[in-house]
């Protein structure tokens, strides 16, 4: 959060430079032959004020289009450093994932450890949109692989397993029937696509690690 602070001032002394909006989690959804991103923006009118999210979504006819339409919605320039968690739908996590992976990895503003989940039974979108506070997401899934509820796989080792032999095994989230956003088993990919979900925390009978 300190490092979120620091952006105003820092961006004010850039002259005529774009301000960063900062962006905490992304959500792919297919929309006809092309893609929908949604970026939860981290919403801060000054220093003092709590940071609070706000998304906004952008189509295209690949993820790399998505993004630049999206930072085309925007006066400012779309951080993403701070991002924690890549949301995919059903339908968009039934693509290959592996070009969108390595693609991710090569991206210097995006971290390595960044959050890959797939939503079971909706939209990511709706899923992204449904938590109200920043980071809210990141923390439910670190918490699930701390205690091995749900695989501990951050975007270097899905790209790492998914170029190995085209299977990985990534969390997965949906809403309970209280409209929260919970654990909901695991989406296997085989050959780069998903596959089938497994509900539960246990294959082999063992946890995750």
């Amino acid at each position: 959060m300190k490092k979120l602070l620091l952006l105003l001032p820092l961006a004010l002394l850039c002259g005529c430079a774009r301000e960063p909006s900062p962006v905490s989690a992304l959500a792919l959804d297919r929309a006809g032959n092309g893609c929908r991103l949604t970026a939860e923006l981290v919403r801060q009118d000054t220093p003092e004020d709590a940071a609070v999210p706000s998304c906004l979504a952008a189509q295209g006819d690949s993820f790399t289009d998505a993004l630049h339409a999206l930072e085309g919605l925007l006066p400012d320039e779309l951080y993403l450093s701070h991002a924690q968690v890549l949301l995919l739908s059903e339908q968009a996590a039934e693509d290959d994932l592996t070009p969108l992976a390595e693609y991710l990895c090569r991206d210097n503003d995006i971290r390595l450890n960044l959050r890959c989940a797939v939503v079971r039974g909706g939209a990511a979108s709706d899923l992204l949109e449904n938590d109200e506070e920043i980071y809210a997401l990141s923390d439910l899934l670190d918490r699930a692989a701390e205690t091995g509820t749900l695989p501990d796989m951050p975007l270097y080792r899905v790209t790492e397993a998914l170029e190995t032999d085209g299977t990985a095994i990534l969390p997965s989230l949906s809403l309970d029937r209280f409209g929260q956003t919970a654990p909901s088993g695991t989406a296997v990919f085989t050959e780069g696509k998903l596959s089938c979900f497994l509900d539960g925390g246990m294959i082999g009978g063992e946890r995750f690690a």
